[in-house]
């Protein structure tokens, strides 16, 4: 709008100073007429605008279509293509670019050619601009060139003047993509301190229970035998043991690798190792199954805590059943190895298997789980260029599947 108002404040004063100053002969009310038609589009476009903030992509091509034709009535009216200001259909096409993207730029580009090259053939001849009577005198040819001139000013200022608003746009565009991604950045490393938080209280909250129980068991035990009391105060120390353990783990999780490098180990010695971490839990309900001896390179201790969530789960599914066992098994090709912890518990349902793995979800009652053991395998998984698969049906078991890759490397953005 406000360069619309800016092209009938030049074609008015072009006009005037080409009549009163240069005293050409052009047709005023032709002229004037199509200035007019300018200002009435205008004028009913800022109503429109005032009713609606937005503007269709169409609308805007349309009216800089409008404008091409008025411009090309002007130059109808003022010598056709010997009209110097025959240049300032560059401005129209550099704003189609600009502001509406390239397919409306090339139909503005075909429109604009296509009009000039009609102006050929039909235009109203002004003496002073034709070529015809470029030899025939010095006065005519400086009149022409000074317009050329002139022409070249306006149009080079009104392109400058809008690619620099459009890159001043785009600059700040720029700077609040920085700003938004540095935002984003902050927020990630706060969930990030938020699900480390969480981590610890979820497998911190096993060892201080037992803690609990035992210290009240020692307790009882130290008024009643000394010999039971020693076996309590033992679970005690190795549980006080545990929890260290965690909590050292945790601060070491500084960066993506959980504080770990790869090591070699197999499926047999993660499985027996989340056995003992499960210590008196490991019931004759937690099987291992066929385990294939080929080694691979993974973060042991980061492995262990995945599949000791995943035993969990299943097993908090089997006691609901109130029958089943879980099963832990391996297998491995070439590139690939694939540790599976399949229940034949409660299963999950549809919606909820939906939603499995997002961060706080937990289909167990409210007290007894957080929510994080899927969401933290399916992380440990991807970060170490794997795999996580969860399959389900209620009633008839789930089956958990990690894939991690036999080559050695580090943890993946």
């Amino acid at each position: 709008m406000r360069l619309r108002w800016g092209a009938v404040l030049g074609q008015t004063l072009t006009i005037a100073v080409a009549v009163l100053g240069l005293k050409l002969d052009l047709p005023i009310v032709p002229l004037a007429a199509l200035v007019l038609t300018t200002v009435v589009s205008n004028a009913a476009l800022a109503l429109r605008l005032r009713r609606a903030h937005d503007v269709a992509t169409r609308t805007v091509g349309l009216v800089l279509a409008a404008d091409v034709f008025v411009l090309s009535g002007l130059l109808y009216c003022s010598g056709g293509p010997s009209n110097p200001f025959s240049v300032v259909y560059l401005v129209h096409v550099t704003l189609a670019a600009l502001v509406l993207g390239v397919r409306w730029a090339g139909a503005m580009v075909a429109l604009s050619a296509v009009l000039y090259a009609a102006l050929f053939f039909w235009h109203v001849p002004v003496a002073a601009l034709d070529h015809a009577h470029h030899h025939g005198g010095s006065s005519p040819f400086s009149v022409h060139l000074q317009g050329m001139w002139i022409a070249f000013s306006v149009s080079a200022s009104l392109i400058a003047y809008f690619v620099a608003r459009v890159a001043g746009a785009l600059r700040a565009r720029e700077a609040e993509l920085a700003e938004a991604k540095e935002l984003a950045a902050r927020s990630e490393k706060l969930a990030s301190l938020t699900t480390l938080a969480a981590g610890a209280a979820h497998e911190l909250g096993t060892p201080l229970g037992t803690i609990a129980v035992a210290s009240k068991e020692l307790e009882r035990s130290i008024r009643a035998d000394a010999d039971e009391a020693l076996d309590d105060a033992r679970l005690i120390r190795t549980e006080v043991e545990r929890c260290r353990a965690i909590v050292q783990r945790m601060s070491a999780q500084a960066g993506d690798t959980m504080g770990e490098l790869p090591q070699a180990t197999t499926a047999a010695e993660a499985f027996r190792s989340c056995l003992e971490r499960l210590g008196r839990e490991a019931d004759a309900s937690v099987v291992v199954g066929v385990t294939d001896a080929a080694p691979f390179a993974c973060p042991p201790e980061g492995l262990v805590q995945v599949l000791l969530s995943l035993v969990q789960n299943a097993r908090w599914a089997v006691r609901e059943a109130g029958k089943g066992r879980v099963v832990l098994t391996s297998s491995c090709t070439a590139k690939r190895v694939r540790l599976v912890v399949e229940d034949d518990g409660v299963g999950i349902t549809a919606a909820a298997l939906a939603r499995i793995g997002e961060p706080f979800f937990t289909t167990k009652p409210t007290g007894e789980g957080m929510g994080l053991g899927i969401f933290l395998a399916r992380t440990f998984a991807e970060r170490w260029g794997g795999s996580f698969e969860i399959t389900s049906r209620e009633g008839e078991g789930t089956i958990a599947t990690l894939e991690l890759p036999r080559v050695e490397g580090g943890p993946r953005d």
